[in-house]
């Protein structure tokens, strides 16, 4: 007996090619339709940090709004969704190759999925728009406009569900996991923010590095990952754009930046810093000031004057840090304490910009006036 045929949904469509690798096509369809045929393809850290996925997890109050306007009389929903095809959705021009002078007209044929079966759609977005509209009623049909692109590739995904969202910013961490993950251009401020993303994925998962399991973020879990990925970032940015140590690493553009070498200058960095605090550094960021905000701002500042007299060609670049920091390691008040000239106690240093200024200055003032 032959296997029963896929069903599919058939629907009027128009075809617009901005790039011929990628085309777009432009439908209507009931909205209570399109989670058989499109799903969510959630962000997640798998084997061995690799990224997989892109989208955020769903908010049910969010939704649940959402449902509740739609079994309105009168609801109007004309924001499209957008859906990412795989190959097996075919559009069939018009057998008259009836042409506008912005595309093809012709008809969508999309593969029908159960619940447990592979879909040919992923949702980049609207993905709360579509679980809202998978809850009304049979009796209430309710049509909405699909914008969808034709691409296996998830860095083609990636990029427009990042590029979809810049007017509803997306969660920062979840930002930093996708950016790296991007080959297209990048507006320009994002494209520094992608590199110190990239640095800051290195650092998380090379096991030699002193932030492995240390950093929040997909695939992180346990207390340890406490230090805030926006705390690394920031001092990554901070170093590159206003000429620290790692903007030797970033040539004549960022996307010229050596990652690997400026992940090994920072973990060089770092190790020092675990071996002179080893018990602040295990810290978090409420009973230990090396770990927090404030702490992680002052260190990369205190970097970018260090590393450059450390030869990291040396197999003693990490005794070399250790050595410098330790002129400082009494002058410092991570865990217990009064801050000298500060004149506060550790943990008056808050995560604020006159605070972080203020801790910084303090330790490159102590570093310098000692190692003369």
């Amino acid at each position: 007996m032959d296997k029963e045929a896929p069903r599919v949904v058939r629907v009027n469509a128009l075809r617009i090619e901005q790039r011929k690798d990628v085309p777009l096509v432009v439908f209507g369809v009931n909205g209570r339709m399109i989670h058989q045929f499109a799903s969510v393809h959630f962000a997640q850290r798998v084997e061995d940090g690799e990224l997989a996925g892109y989208q955020r997890e769903r908010v049910s109050r969010h939704i649940a709004a959402i449902h509740a306007y739609l079994q309105q009389e009168g609801a109007l929903l004309p924001n499209a969704i957008v859906i990412a095809f795989n190959k097996t959705v075919a559009f069939t021009p018009l057998s008259n190759q009836l042409r506008s002078e912005w595309g093809t007209f012709g008809t969508l044929s999309i593969p029908l999925s159960g619940p447990r079966e592979t879909k040919p759609g992923f949702i980049v977005d609207g993905q709360q728009r579509v679980a809202a509209l998978s809850e009304l009623e049979p009796s209430r049909p309710f049509p909405v406009v699909v914008v969808g692109f034709c691409s296996d590739a998830p860095s083609v995904q990636r990029e427009q569900f990042v590029l979809v969202n810049r007017t509803k910013p997306l969660p920062k961490d979840l930002l930093n996991e996708l950016l790296p993950h991007i080959d297209a251009h990048l507006p320009d401020n994002l494209r520094l923010r992608r590199v110190a993303a990239a640095i800051l994925e290195v650092l998380r998962f090379d096991k030699n590095s002193p932030f492995c399991g240390r950093i929040r973020g997909l695939g992180s879990i346990g207390d340890g990952c406490n230090i805030s990925q926006a705390a690394i970032v920031g001092l990554i940015e901070r170093s590159i754009k206003h000429g620290g140590v790692l903007a030797t690493c970033s040539g004549n553009s960022y996307e010229d930046t050596d990652i690997e070498g400026a992940a090994n200058v920072v973990s060089t960095f770092f190790q020092g810093v675990s071996s002179v605090w080893p018990e602040a550094w295990l810290g978090s960021p409420r009973n230990s000031r090396l770990v927090h905000g404030a702490g992680i701002y002052a260190m990369g500042c205190l970097m970018d004057r260090v590393m450059r007299d450390v030869n990291l060609t040396s197999e003693r670049s990490v005794e070399s840090v250790k050595g410098r920091l330790l002129i400082v390691q009494r002058r410092c008040a991570w865990t217990s304490g009064q801050w000298p000239r500060l004149n506060c106690a550790w943990n008056e240093i808050q995560n604020t910009s006159q605070d972080k200024r203020r801790l910084a200055a303090y330790l490159v003032s102590e570093y310098d006036k000692l190692a003369r």
